[in-house]
């Protein structure tokens, strides 16, 4: 993929109403484009996209696997996955599909499963954020903090550091990051952003739900009254389920995380929205 592409990727994905911007897309092939392809038709229509993000030796992680509606059934989508996956090589290849999708990948390999999480959307209930949770932490924009200290958090949870990735997300200039600090300590944080459609909540990550609801709640005065909000959920953690009914969020679909060499454990209980349905452990 040349960075040329990048336009007419984002097309594709707009025409298919995958809500990712074409910012995003910009990120990860200035992070590294050697996991990403596409396919071009001799007329030089761009026709599909399937990405693979590299986050140490040993580990990757799956992005977008995506091919116009009529090139659909062709094959062309298993050709293009195969090429995408020679770059990888020998790493453990993590990758979210939709429940009615897991099937497709079971012949590549994947046959693990993690974690499962509901993407939902709608807009934030004001009652809901009426009364923001106090204790012995306290939340503060990451502006006025170390921004290494956020993503040796980060790292603890995602479990193998990417501080290139989420100081771009984090610390965009479109960006409204807060951190829960307690004695001095992170505790939690969490991004708001705007998107395409309304604003997306990646990640909101928190050591207990006290800290969690506080956190949303700052980062929810940043969407605007009538604006929805994107929250995606790992249904493993119940106090999560609780943010979602509270606000009275719809499913808009499911996905199961899937590896292919082996699962890598995560403290479930500190995500309540995951960072990235692409690109990400978590």
């Amino acid at each position: 993929m040349r960075q040329s592409d990048i336009p007419s990727v984002y097309a594709l994905v707009a025409e298919m109403e995958w809500n990712i911007e074409i910012s995003y897309l910009e990120f990860v092939f200035n992070i590294d484009p050697t996991g990403l392809v596409v396919v071009v038709k001799d007329d030089g229509e761009l026709i599909g996209h399937c990405g693979f993000l590299a986050h140490s030796d040993t580990i990757g992680c799956f992005g977008l696997n995506i091919i116009k509606e009529k090139y659909q059934h062709m094959g062309i989508g298993k050709q293009m996955f195969r090429e995408a996956m020679k770059v990888m090589g020998d790493r453990n290849i993590g990758m979210n599909s939709l429940s009615n999708r897991i099937t497709f990948y079971t012949p590549f390999g994947w046959t693990i499963k993690s974690y499962t999480f509901h993407h939902n959307q709608g807009p934030v209930n004001p009652e809901f954020i009426a009364v923001v949770p106090e204790g012995d932490f306290e939340v503060v924009s990451a502006r006025d903090i170390k921004f290494d200290d956020v993503i040796a958090y980060d790292s603890e949870i995602h479990t193998v550091p990417r501080s290139v990735y989420i100081s771009y997300w984090a610390r965009h200039q479109l960006a409204n990051t807060y951190v829960a600090l307690k004695s001095g300590r992170v505790v939690g944080y969490g991004v708001v952003r705007p998107s395409d459609v309304g604003y997306k909540m990646y990640p909101l990550y928190a050591d207990d739900p006290k800290i969690a609801k506080a956190l949303f709640c700052r980062l929810a005065l940043h969407i605007p009254a009538g604006q929805v909000l994107s929250f995606i959920q790992p249904i493993e953690n119940d106090q999560a389920n609780e943010f979602v009914v509270g606000n009275k969020l719809t499913s808009r679909f499911v996905m199961t995380r899937l590896y292919n060499k082996w699962n890598i454990p995560l403290d479930i209980k500190r995500v309540y929205s995951i960072s990235s349905s692409e690109y990400g452990i978590i």
